[in-house]
């Protein structure tokens, strides 16, 4: 447990790696060292902070070319020596002639990592990680590495970040090769339902894509609860899929919105679409962290929700860049290796464009839900149902919902 940072290239800059290796030194306070490796074209260094389970270990990283950030689960079954800690096995483990075999041998880890290693064919880095950070920039030539984005504070230009290395990847530094170590997980997809148009549609997409798709719904308090709860099974039932229904507890926060409030107003048509009237807090947060959890627990690894570029408009929780957010989170979010992805296929449409999709694939918007009242049938006054109502005339088609209006 620790921190590791160096640098690759001709130019390596010995005043900016000695300045990275202080600022690396955070999160190690049990001594460090740094060394370099291919007449000084490679430098490799670590901070060491001793886990409470292990006891103090005078012989510091490197080891034989690798310094490493993380726990090494089967060193044991690796052949780890007498008297040795876990990244002692590492160098006589890891293959590193190329990118393909430092690929290949670090599949035999299992653990947590970040690591870096020199080359042992040519002067490159080669770096590995799993939900371990590893960041890294390219300095006047040289790429110099570290274990937290902070590390680089004073070093780049303003404006200017240091790159995240994906989770679960391998990279080779200076010339930026990299390969991904996850394969690619069932299609099994966990899609956060509303019972409106636009997670339906996503369902509909994900299911004709070949996925098995799980329809999770969530009762919170809202007004027209109690519809969208009726209408779940019925839209699984068209799709060929199960659901499930949650409760979520957001009693605390009643009256905060009029559809979080027994008989309490709601915008009207035009204002209800332009302006998050019906701003529920962190409503969109709180529903993909838990279905984060329902989709590991029950070995799902998509979870798809239906935001849209239209309503982004009015609601942060519906831009793209949130779900963006959420899915670079998670690989600290779930089990080591376990894989999750969000899907956010309408993310980037308008209403209108969503139901031309819809419309295409065969959607079972007849069995759909949008207003934000508990009437026998959508109000057609409310935002939602204006937008729904304007969405499918601009497609030339009627609203199975308003059929009998």
């Amino acid at each position: 447990m620790c921190s590791i940072f160096g640098a690759v290239g001709l130019s390596v800059n010995r005043g900016i790696l000695e300045r990275l290796s202080v600022q690396a030194g955070d999160r190690g306070r049990d001594g460090g060292r740094l060394q370099s490796f291919w007449d000084g074209r490679v430098w490799l260094g670590n901070w060491r902070a001793t886990p409470t389970t292990e006891v103090e270990h005078g012989l510091l990283q490197p080891y034989g070319g690798v310094v490493h950030n993380g726990t090494i689960a089967n060193a044991d079954e690796l052949g780890l020596l007498a008297g040795e800690i876990d990244s002692q096995v590492l160098p006589r483990v890891l293959d590193r002639r190329s990118l393909a075999s430092f690929w290949a041998s670090i599949g035999r880890l299992r653990g947590s990592y970040a690591i870096a290693a020199s080359g042992a064919a040519e002067p490159v880095a080669l770096l590995a990680c799993n939900y371990k950070p590893i960041y890294y920039a390219d300095i006047a030539g040289a790429v110099y590495f570290s274990s937290m984005a902070r590390h680089f504070a004073g070093l780049l230009a303003p404006g200017v970040a240091p790159v995240k290395m994906p989770p679960y990847s391998v990279l080779e530094l200076p010339g930026f090769q990299s390969a991904s170590l996850v394969q690619a997980p069932p299609k099994r997809a966990v899609v956060i339902a509303s019972a409106g148009l636009d997670s339906t549609t996503v369902a509909a997409m994900l299911a004709r894509d070949g996925y098995e798709v799980l329809l999770l719904h969530f009762r919170y308090g809202c007004q027209a609860g109690s519809r969208e709860a009726d209408r779940i099974p019925r839209i699984a039932a068209a799709l060929g899929a199960r659901f499930h229904i949650a409760d979520l507890d957001y009693g605390a926060m009643r009256g905060t919105s009029g559809i979080m409030t027994p008989g309490g107003a709601v915008a009207g048509p035009v204002e209800g679409a332009e302006w998050a009237h019906e701003w529920v807090p962190a409503r969109n947060l709180v529903m993909l962290a838990w279905a984060t959890a329902f989709a590991e627990a029950n070995g799902f690894h998509y979870i798809a929700l239906g935001n849209n570029l239209e309503e982004a408009g009015a609601y942060p929780d519906n831009e793209e860049e949130m779900t963006t957010l959420f899915g670079a989170l998670l690989p600290n979010a779930v089990q080591n290796g376990y894989g999750m992805e969000v899907l956010a296929p309408v993310g980037h449409l308008m209403k209108h464009e969503i139901v031309r999709i819809g419309l295409d694939i065969g959607a079972p918007y007849g069995e759909t839900w949008s207003c934000y009242h508990d009437g026998e049938r959508h109000c057609g006054e409310c935002g939602p149902c204006y937008m729904r109502r304007t969405a499918f005339e601009r497609n030339g088609a009627l609203d199975p919902v308003f059929k009998e209006r």
